[in-house]
């Protein structure tokens, strides 16, 4: 074959590769409603630019990020503690006065409280489905349509792939399903560099109770509620040893999630609870969790449980104590 006819033919190929990849592009469009589109364009006032700056200022990395509460930010950038975080709304001149950041579920930036910027409407992830049309504001500004693909499982965690395609600027950029709302946030998988991925919307709801009382960020692998975020108790304030430890008075049923129970997850969430004075659980930290929300209904059931307190000189005294919360299918 000359090389000017397999030339004519790859350029064929292209084309019909394009044609093909655009009207699948276009039958995606279809399915998002004016409503919804509406939606997914009021949230670029909600995403900003998240950019880690070396002691001259210049940008080591950066990432997306958007609202998920009036003084919180979601992203997906490696936040390196020894380094200046910057963040500027996509839409505005000007930085937003970062407060702290850290790693939670998910990298997190908390910001001066934005008034006049609306969080971000999070929908239902556990109800994604492979096929399922999923968009993203492009760096252009215009809505890119895609596919959900599968599901992975990461560090506990179950995200889906996607067929959307993501760029390193489009990381933490979030993901909506065909009704505007945003069932997870954008990221490149760890294992294949070219494969699209989103971790669920269930993590971000999680996150958005970041610094309420009993919440915290906690330190270790998983996600953690630890000590220190307006529980009136810190470390060095609870005993390491008492008389009697404390006794469960009650046992919580934790919920079952669907998409747990359709790819037939089992076992068991290992968390240590904080119990107060009164037989109150103020603080929760996971040891072991489980992926597809089971993490997350084990901590609910944490919650709910009532305890006899832990005894010391006769007197009730606050203590960790460890729970396992057991998950089985019948």
């Amino acid at each position: 074959m000359k090389w000017s006819t397999r030339f004519v033919r790859l350029i064929q190929l292209a084309i019909m590769l394009t044609l093909y990849a655009s009207a699948a592009f276009s039958q995606d469009l279809k399915e998002l409603g004016s409503t919804a589109k509406g939606r997914i364009e009021l949230a670029r006032a909600s995403i900003v630019t998240v950019k880690m700056l070396d002691e001259r200022n210049e940008t080591i990395s950066q990432a997306e990020g958007f609202l998920i509460r009036k003084d919180l930010i979601a992203t997906d950038l490696e936040i390196d503690k020894n380094s200046r975080l910057q963040v500027t709304v996509a839409t505005e001149a000007g930085a937003i006065r970062v407060i702290s950041s850290g790693n939670y579920f998910l990298p997190y930036v908390l910001v001066e409280t934005q008034a006049e910027i609306s969080p971000l409407s999070l929908g239902d992830s556990e109800r994604v489905a492979v096929n399922d049309p999923v968009y993203m504001l492009s760096e252009s500004g215009t809505i890119v349509g895609g596919r959900v693909t599968g599901s992975t499982t990461i560090k506990n965690i179950r995200a889906f792939s996607m067929s959307l395609p993501i760029n390193a600027n489009d990381k933490g950029a979030p993901v909506f399903d065909r009704y505007g709302e945003v069932i997870g946030i954008a990221t490149k998988s760890p294992d294949v560099q070219s494969a699209s991925i989103a971790w669920p919307s269930q993590l971000l709801a999680t996150l958005k109770h970041l610094g309420e009382p009993g919440v915290g960020a906690g330190r270790g692998e998983g996600p953690q509620f630890g000590v220190g975020d307006g529980s009136g108790y810190h470390d060095n304030s609870i005993p390491t040893s008492v008389d009697t430890k404390p006794v469960p008075l009650n046992s919580p049923r934790p919920r079952y999630t669907e998409s747990a129970r359709a790819n037939g997850v089992q076992g068991s969430v290992l968390v240590r609870v904080l119990v107060d004075e009164d037989g109150n659980v103020k603080l929760i930290r996971v040891i072991r969790g489980l992926p597809d929300g089971l993490t997350e209904e084990a901590i609910t059931a944490a919650r709910q449980t009532k305890f006899k307190p832990a005894m010391k000189d006769g007197k009730p005294v606050p203590f960790w104590v460890g729970l396992e919360i057991n998950f089985n299918i019948r």
